[in-house]
């Protein structure tokens, strides 16, 4: 347990603006509302950085479960969405010991502070069963207020410890060891100076396996499912460019033991100029564009470019990837009218592109094979 307060009380002080658009902010931050009490020596020192809104927090019991050092994670908790989630997160605390490598930090719009009631006197101790929020209406539904998921991006980054950090939807699950095989790895390439990239990250590249299938933790078993076509890389069928990666087929066709290496070393250009990978990187990375929503899509665009045009190399990890909760998205004419409600965000997020890249164009010499869309 976390020794939590019976009262939510924070200073002045306390409040802090966002990583990327400072006082001029729409929102403000609070870190460490909760606050890891593990000692980094004993796990492994990579941090896990998410994001969620309070009906996502089930899903922090599988990430928890499964990845070995750290987890950094923002909460967007406009007014009454911090009570709904404080609730959940001291339940967690009380019940899971693994929590003790979490620390989580609250987003939250000027006009609507966070309220909390008290709590520890009306939740039991006894029961450890987790309340699945998915289908909570939230203040923020009722309100229809976007989420800012690069605000939370980058305050769950700019809270982290380690050197190294995964920024990471809370929906994708870590192969096995992924955290300690992936500092194995890069132990031994110091040793050889096989990392003298001036800028450079490591992509863990992303799958998503069919609704009844197990999630695979083994590359063994992800190359069986996708033989078995129960699995396929992460939106290929409703975004085929997002996460395909040069060289996926062969990536595929080959074992990896139970070692992490190095697959290959790329640039994010032509042809690839839209792929958007996950990787293992540090906080000294360009920061992600608070002025996109995730309503728009392509929320992490604008981050890719400016790495583009850094000159950056993507190291694709071999034998180390991710996997999202079970169910594998198609496109359908159901789909297409049920995202019709974005195509405002769209529009203002397509409107900031072209404001951003004149801004990056200015900042960088020109690549024309540096491209946003």
């Amino acid at each position: 347990m976390y020794n939590l307060p019976e009262e939510f009380v924070y200073e002045e002080q306390d409040v802090q603006y966002s990583p990327d658009l400072g006082t001029n902010s729409p929102y403000n931050v609070l870190y460490n509302v909760i606050r890891a009490k593990q000692n980094l020596s004993n796990v492994a020192a990579v941090t896990y950085v998410t994001h969620i809104t309070p009906d996502f927090v089930s899903y922090i019991t599988e990430v928890v479960r499964y990845w070995e050092g750290p987890v950094s994670i923002a909460a967007f908790v406009p007014d009454s969405d911090a009570d709904i989630l404080t609730k959940q997160l001291i339940r967690l605390c009380q019940c899971l010991p693994s929590m003790s490598r979490v620390s989580v930090h609250y987003v939250f719009p000027k006009q609507y502070l966070p309220k909390i009631s008290k709590h520890l006197d009306s939740i039991s101790e006894s029961t450890c069963r987790i309340t699945d929020t998915r289908n909570f209406i939230t203040f923020r539904n009722k309100k229809g207020l976007i989420y800012p998921v690069n605000v939370s991006r980058n305050v769950a980054r700019n809270a982290t410890a380690t050197t190294f950090v995964l920024v990471s939807d809370v929906e994708l699950i870590p192969s096995k060891n992924l955290a300690s095989r992936f500092l194995q790895m890069t132990r031994k390439l110091i040793e050889n100076n096989f990392l003298n990239f001036k800028y450079r990250v490591f992509v863990v590249p992303v799958f998503e396996v069919d609704s009844y299938e197990y999630v695979p933790r083994t590359k063994k078993d992800l190359i069986q499912l996708v033989r078995r076509e129960k699995a396929v890389y992460f939106h290929r069928h409703i975004c085929s460019h997002c996460q395909k990666f040069p060289g996926l087929e062969k990536w595929l066709a080959q074992d990896s033991g139970n070692n992490t290496k190095i697959f290959s070393a790329t640039r994010r250009v032509y042809p690839y100029h839209r792929w958007e990978p996950v990787y293992i990187g540090t906080k000294n990375e360009p920061l992600y564009s608070e002025i996109l929503s995730w309503e728009g899509k392509q929320d992490k665009m604008t981050q890719m470019l400016e790495m583009c045009l850094m000159g950056y190399r993507f190291l694709i990890l071999d034998g180390a990837f991710l996997v999202h909760w079970p169910g594998i998205k198609r496109k359908s004419p159901e789909m297409k009218n049920r995202q019709k409600w974005r195509y405002p965000y769209q529009l203002w997020n397509s409107r900031q592109y072209s404001a951003i890249v004149k801004n990056l164009s200015n900042k960088y010499i020109k690549n024309p094979k540096c491209k946003v869309q």
